[in-house]
């Protein structure tokens, strides 16, 4: 578990980043922190492709896997598919580089799925905001939960 100093820290870039603290951001950023760890992978070894709504504040989620996994539309290793559930597939490829930022007909090394859980969707989509402060509190919640409540995790090595 991370300190919770850090925590904040990686919460706050996150917001400053996104425009505020949400907790559709928050489960973004568990996401892409989680695909980098598991996979043990850099930005440029990763290709994540986002499955939401193209709506706030489900959308939120894209702006959170970016900050967490360093997968970005400028490096052009994240795609968004519109969709009404909420998940999201990182692909660990072999042989990218920062120098070599190329696509490769070359398989995948690895597969990540993470599903935002049925329940998780349907609390954050039922709780109207009520006010900022409200707002911010439940992502730092929902950020602090275990992974295991928050998505259904399927590894394909």
């Amino acid at each position: 578990m991370l300190r919770p100093v850090k925590q904040d820290q990686i919460l706050n870039h996150a917001a400053r980043f996104h425009g505020h603290l949400g907790p559709w951001l928050a489960l973004g950023l568990r996401a892409g922190r989680r695909a980098t760890k598991l996979l043990k992978a850099t930005p440029f070894q990763l290709k994540a492709v986002v499955h939401c709504p193209r709506r706030t504040p489900h959308s939120c989620f894209i702006d959170g896997i970016q900050v967490g996994s360093g997968c970005t539309l400028g490096k052009g290793n994240i795609r968004h598919v519109r969709t009404s559930r909420i998940w999201v597939e990182f692909l660990r490829l072999p042989g990218r580089s920062r120098e070599k930022m190329i696509e490769s007909d070359a398989p995948p090394k690895a597969r990540l799925r993470l599903e935002v859980r049925p329940e998780v969707s349907t609390e954050l989509t039922i709780i109207p905001p009520r006010t900022e402060s409200y707002v911010t509190n439940l992502a730092r919640r929902v950020y602090r939960r275990p992974l295991s409540r928050l998505f259904i995790e399927t590894l394909v090595d």
